[in-house]
């Protein structure tokens, strides 16, 4: 009667529901173990790379700007000019400018002496030739008479160079040349563009970031309690949510020396006087092995799965 019982017991969904839902957490804890002893992964990871903020380094106003979010840009290239000539700039290039008028009113004036000296010295040495051909002056007279007239040539032609030099020397000078001109250091695209033509920028002021699509990599923000057995070199499988048909693979490069919290903006400070412990992260550095075609780009969502163990939990 008693066993009877018991089987009744047994069989009463009040007490083998209970048990199989036992037994599935139990499964589902051992396998979570398991996974565990040969895997550590984190959804807190993302494409990174060098983002270069590119800054003006002297006062002034952008004055060519023709870069857009997304252009190609190439190391050397220039990507902004700034004209650095300012209020105390115009003063010197107003005066510099007075300066060289002056100079070649000078330089015509000198011209227009010159030009009427040298029709004197022409004349005189026409006259010359006559009275030679007379006999009325000997030929020393005539060649002082030809040395004149080379040296009035020689001197219109020299002023005329003057006049040229200080025309060129005044439109340099009204032209306001005192321009700066910014080239990018690397080979990329453009990521933000953050000046805009027209601005005042001063020096240290981004005007824009570059990013080479090339030069990519996951960071991954890992539990402190699961670096434990995490090593550079072991195998990394990674899932970009914007390729989900497609797994990558990489191997983990460099191990960061401090923690998420250590480097952010806002360390967390204890100055109240109490105390609540969090898992810190700590940041791998993981290289991309198998990109390919697939382009990545810094931002991108991924998921990784490290590798600690050879062989599959399974």
């Amino acid at each position: 009667m008693t066993e009877m019982n018991g089987m009744k017991l047994l069989k009463s969904p009040k007490v083998w529901v209970p048990l199989l839902g036992l037994l599935i957490t139990l499964a589902i804890y051992a396998g979570y173990v398991r996974y565990n002893q040969f895997y550590v992964s984190t959804e807190d990871s993302a494409v990174d790379g060098n983002i270069v903020l590119i800054s003006a380094n002297t006062n002034g106003r952008v004055m060519e700007f023709p870069l857009n979010q997304g252009d190609p840009v190439f190391k050397g290239q220039e990507l902004a000019r700034i004209d650095t000539t300012g209020f105390q700039n115009l003063r010197m290039i107003n005066e510099t400018n007075q300066t060289a008028f002056k100079d070649l009113q000078d330089a015509i004036s000198t011209v227009a002496s010159l030009k009427v000296l040298l029709l004197n010295a022409e004349s005189q040495y026409r006259r010359g030739v006559r009275l030679r051909k007379g006999g009325f002056i000997t030929v020393q007279d005539l060649e002082n008479l030809k040395t004149t007239l080379d040296d009035d040539r020689s001197r219109l032609a020299q002023a005329k160079k003057v006049v040229l030099a200080d025309r060129m020397r005044l439109e340099i000078t009204e032209s306001h040349p005192l321009n700066y001109t910014v080239h990018s250091p690397i080979d990329g695209q453009v990521a933000e563009r953050i000046a805009q033509i027209g601005e005042v920028v001063s020096p240290g002021q981004p005007l824009l970031s570059v990013v080479n699509p090339r030069d990519i990599w996951v960071t991954a923000k890992v539990k402190e309690t699961r670096m434990t057995l995490v090593r550079v070199g072991q195998p990394v499988d990674i899932d970009v949510d914007t390729y989900p048909d497609h797994k990558f693979h990489g191997h983990v490069e460099r191990i960061l020396p401090v923690s998420a919290a250590a480097v952010s903006l806002l360390p967390p400070e204890n100055a109240s006087g109490t105390f609540v412990k969090v898992i810190q992260r700590i940041p791998v550095r993981i290289h991309v092995d198998d990109a390919g075609p697939y382009v990545l780009r810094p931002g991108m969502s991924t998921e990784i799965r490290i590798h600690i163990r050879k062989g599959s939990p399974w």
